[in-house]
């Protein structure tokens, strides 16, 4: 494949593959159902932001969850202190 001659690492190849044929199959069926390149631009930036969003919570919910892991820690080892 072309990427290998590029010497390109195997998961950097995955990506660019699986955009060109995000991008291949948009612009596939845009020409088969007949809709303006705005409709599909508009509906791969919403797209995007609906991931983006999705990870964006993901990274707030682990950053929670690590900072309440941390306090309870220091909860009980505060607990355990005190008892002993």
């Amino acid at each position: 494949m072309i990427f290998s001659l590029l010497k390109l690492p195997k998961k950097t190849t995955a990506i660019i593959s699986g955009i060109a044929i995000a991008l291949g199959s948009l612009w596939g069926v845009s020409i088969w159902q007949d809709i303006s390149r705005e409709e599909i631009l508009n509906l791969l930036l919403g797209s995007v932001l609906m991931l983006g969003g999705i990870m964006l919570s993901a990274l707030l919910l682990l950053i929670l969850l690590i900072l309440l892991r941390k306090v309870f820690s220091k909860i009980s080892a505060f607990i355990s202190r005190k008892n002993s």
